[in-house]
């Protein structure tokens, strides 16, 4: 009998101890939130979320930006953009999405300016005011901080409640990237949002107009959905793209670990784009799998170059490069604006960033994206 209890009490043993190991490789293989922000204040579901890629010295930033654009669209008083102005990719016979050519790109771009010259010049002042439910985050990096810059985050938080603090990432330009997952990770794991607006806080966003065109577009998504079929709904990485980049080997921005491709893979510039939620859960939560680069909008255009189901909108609306393109009423989101020329924009003083001598400056060319051209090709078609 004794020989029979211990017989059972070693098999018992062996067991749980087996049980015990097993439960801990497999928590070990499920890693922290990258980000380490263990709480944000709850929200109900949002439709936008706008994440903008700040630094703790840039407090002045911030506060053009709360005093102009992210005032716009709370709550919306434009008219809605018309859903048969509205595109959606089809998918062809190798089940990838249909891409738009110049020819349609331009068409767009005409109809949205007829439509916002109608808008404009329309005396009607019945408008329903719509409440869209949208919210913004400053993103910041904490790690090594000096006291006092960290005492005076703590106050600007503890009056605006729109900073999103990252404890294990420190500042710096060449963690550019690793700021842009901490922030998606934090944002995607606290908040139900459809879409997600990733700028800097040296952007300008026309945020009344994408988010009227933004919410049509979903809204005929949600309708058209069936149409899928058994293909994935089409997911929306929204900009002005560039396949056409060499791989820099100098400088701030060279890439010594960029060996894929000798250009960049095709991405919309970091100024400013828009993401759907379910590539915001890729990146998210595949973020300790994934390859970084020293500029997050490359890093973003190669994680997504995969995916059959990704709708790359091209959008000559979007002034999202290193330098401001010549001033046009029609864009969107403006990059490269410091917080007088913000004022500006929001004062409706489009062109104040052009100087006594532009005529001879060497501004970027403004182009349609041609999908059907190799990249050396894809951006030779010019709005004019």
């Amino acid at each position: 009998m004794n020989n029979l209890i211990t017989l059972f009490t070693a098999m018992f043993a062996f067991f749980f101890g087996s049980f015990l190991t097993t439960l801990l490789i497999s928590v070990d293989k499920c890693p922290a939130r990258k980000s380490g922000v263990s709480k944000l204040e709850p929200h109900p579901e949002l439709f936008l979320m706008i994440l903008i890629l700040s630094a703790p010295q840039y407090e002045e930033k911030r506060r053009a930006l709360r005093d102009t654009w992210l005032r716009l669209g709370q709550p919306l008083r434009l008219p809605y953009y018309p859903e048969d102005f509205i595109y959606l990719p089809t998918y062809n016979k190798r089940n990838h999405l249909e891409r738009e050519g110049p020819a349609e790109q331009a068409n767009r771009l005409r109809i949205y300016m007829d439509w916002l010259d109608s808008v404009q010049n329309s005396k009607s002042s019945e408008v329903a005011k719509r409440n869209i439910k949208i919210k913004h985050f400053f993103a910041i990096g904490t790690l090594g901080i000096h006291p006092n810059l960290r005492a005076n985050l703590d106050k600007e938080q503890g009056h605006f409640q729109d900073l999103l603090l990252l404890p294990r990432l420190v500042d710096a330009y060449a963690n550019l990237t690793e700021k842009l997952l901490h922030s998606m990770d934090a944002l995607i794991h606290h908040y139900d949002f459809s879409y997600l607006l990733k700028v800097d806080d040296d952007t300008y966003v026309k945020l009344d107009y994408l988010l009227n065109e933004l919410v049509s577009y979903d809204r005929k998504l949600i309708r058209k959905s069936q149409d899928y079929s058994i293909d994935p709904l089409p997911a929306l990485y929204w900009g002005y793209f560039n396949g056409r980049a060499n791989i820099k080997t100098k400088g701030q921005w060279s890439e010594t670990n960029y060996f894929l491709t000798q250009r960049y893979i095709t991405y919309a510039l970091g100024g400013g784009y828009v993401l759907g939620r379910k590539l915001c859960e890729f990146v998210a939560n595949n973020s300790h799998h994934l390859s970084t680069y020293v500029s997050e909008d490359i890093s973003m255009g190669t994680w997504l170059a995969a995916f059959r189901h990704v709708y790359r909108r091209h959008d000559p609306r979007f002034d999202t490069g290193y330098m401001p393109r010549k001033c046009r009423s029609q864009h969107l989101v403006l990059h490269k604006r410091n917080e007088t020329l913000m004022r500006d924009l929001y004062n409706g003083k489009l062109c104040t960033f052009e100087t006594e001598n532009e005529k001879y400056l060497q501004r970027p060319a403004e182009y349609y994206y041609d999908w059907r051209k190799p990249a050396d090709k894809c951006c030779d078609s010019l709005v004019v």
